[in-house]
């Protein structure tokens, strides 16, 4: 089993280091699509649905 999801290297929080791949509620984790092509396009081939970022 891997230490964290396969997703988690395409994963923004992941690669800015405040996430270490360890939530068990995040999306990314348990995706069974490719996220990082999903993040790019900005949607979702499993709920096909528009990604939105949210803004601090």
């Amino acid at each position: 089993m891997l230490k964290y999801g396969y997703n988690c290297k395409h994963c923004k929080e992941y690669r800015e280091k405040t996430c270490d791949g360890t939530a068990s509620d995040c999306m990314c984790r348990r995706c069974p699509r490719n996220l990082g092509q999903c993040l790019t396009v900005r949607y979702c081939r499993e709920t096909e649905s528009v990604l939105m970022e949210e803004y601090d």
